[in-house]
C-alpha cells in the first residue's frame, strides 16, 4: 500500500484523475437524452474507472480488485440503463461497485496528502478531486436510498428524480448551496443529506488546517 501511495506523486496520476473527474461532472447532463446516450456515458465514465487504474497500477491486489469493480460497472450499468432502471437487483449491484470504487480512490487520494510533507502540485490535484468523489459517493448513496424508498427526494417543480438529479443535488448540498428545488423528504434521506453538508464544510476547514501546519512546520513550502 506505501508503495502505491508514494507512487502517485510520479507521473500525472493524480493529474488524469482530476480530469475525468471535471469531465464526467461537466458530461452528465448528456446520459438524460436516452438509452444512447446514457450507455455512451457509463462508457465514458469508465475513462474514471481507468485512471483507478493507473492509480493503483503498482500493486497488484489493488490493480485486481479494481479491475473486476470495472466489470461489475460495465455490467450492472448496462442492465439497469437497458431495463429501464426497472431492476432493483442491478441498480443496488451498481450502487455498490460504484461506492467501493469511490471508497478505494478516496481512500489512497487521503493517505497520499496525510503522507505529504509539502504542498505540491499533486497534493492540491488530491485535494481538489476528493472533494467531487464525496460528492460522487454521496450520489450513489441518494440513489440507493431512492431505490429502495422512491419518494425520499422530491422536486418542487414536480420532475421525476433521476440519478442525474441526485448528482446535481449532492454538489449543492455539499458545497451548502441550498437552492432547494430538490429536497429530501424521509428522515434517512434528511440525515444524510446534513451529514454531506458537515462534511462538505469540515473538509475545507481541515484541509486548510493541514496546508498551514505544512508551512508553519517546513517553512513556506513549494507549489511545484
Amino acid at each position: 500500500m506505501r508503495d502505491t501511495i508514494q507512487s502517485l506523486a510520479v507521473g500525472n496520476k493524480i493529474a488524469f484523475i482530476l480530469f475525468s473527474i471535471l469531465l464526467i461532472n461537466i458530461a452528465y447532463p448528456i446520459s438524460e437524452l436516452g438509452t444512447v446516450a446514457a450507455l455512451l456515458f457509463i462508457g465514458f465514465y469508465l475513462v474514471l474507472t481507468g485512471s483507478a487504474i493507473y492509480l493503483v497500477s503498482s500493486n497488484r491486489r489493488l490493480l485486481t480488485i479494481v479491475i473486476v469493480l470495472t466489470v461489475m460497472i460495465a455490467l450492472t450499468g448496462g442492465i439497469t440503463v437497458t431495463s429501464g432502471f426497472t431492476l432493483i437487483w442491478a441498480q443496488l449491484s451498481w450502487n455498490a461497485s460504484l461506492f467501493m470504487q469511490l471508497v478505494l480512490v478516496i481512500t489512497l487520494l487521503v493517505l497520499f496528502i496525510i503522507e505529504s510533507e509539502t504542498v505540491t502540485r499533486e497534493v492540491l490535484f488530491a485535494a481538489i478531486a476528493i472533494y467531487f468523489l464525496i460528492a460522487a459517493l454521496f450520489t450513489v448513496l441518494y440513489g440507493v436510498i431512492e431505490s429502495l424508498a422512491p419518494g425520499s427526494f422530491a422536486a418542487s417543480s414536480g420532475a421525476e428524480i433521476t440519478w442525474q438529479r441526485l448528482n446535481y443535488f449532492s454538489m449543492v448540498t455539499i458545497s451548502t448551496l441550498g437552492y432547494g428545488d430538490i429536497v429530501p423528504t424521509t428522515s434517512v434521506a434528511q440525515s444524510l443529506s446534513v451529514l454531506e453538508a458537515s462534511i462538505g464544510t469540515l473538509y475545507i476547514a481541515i484541509l486548510i488546517g493541514r496546508f498551514v501546519s505544512l508551512y508553519q512546520h517546513d517553512g513556506p513550502p513549494p507549489i511545484k
